[in-house]
């Protein structure tokens, strides 16, 4: 009777830490991914260093702007924009420094990033008002 007491004791411990284990890699191994992913744009207007780097997260939906080699014209603000199948979006200003940016929803990594020249402040139409000078296609990083 002790034999198989001990027996089972056994067995039900094994079963518990293989539970247990199995608890384990589905927490930390089997976490769903949304649909999309890391996307890098190398905008450029033909100049010797490309004007800005953007990476684009569309899990997030945010991109990482750094400007590079942008120059703004004086008295002109450049603007940064998302270009997909429903047209232009603006993703705000380009300053100096790296900033994030939110992505218009249902950004797909089949877009460009464009950036165009704009008054002070941006366009006032939400749209593009001024000459586009830098673009990039997203590819995948």
């Amino acid at each position: 009777m002790r034999r198989q007491v001990r027996r089972w004791r056994i067995m039900a411990a094994g079963a518990g830490l293989v539970a247990a284990g199995f608890a384990l890699f589905v927490a930390v191994g089997l976490r769903p991914q949304r649909e999309g992913g890391r996307y890098l744009a190398v905008v450029q207007g033909g100049g010797a260093l490309p004007a800005l780097i953007v990476r684009v997260d569309t899990r997030t939906g945010t991109a990482e702007v750094r400007p590079v080699g942008a120059e703004e014209p004086a008295g002109r603000n450049l603007q940064l924009w998302y270009v997909g199948a429903a047209g232009p979006k603006p993703l705000g200003l380009v300053g100096t420094a790296s900033s994030r940016v939110t992505l218009p929803p249902g950004a797909s990594p089949d877009g460009t990033i464009a950036v165009s020249v704009e008054p002070p402040g941006g366009s006032p139409t939400g749209q593009p008002t001024g000459p586009v000078i830098y673009t990039g296609r997203l590819i995948a990083e």
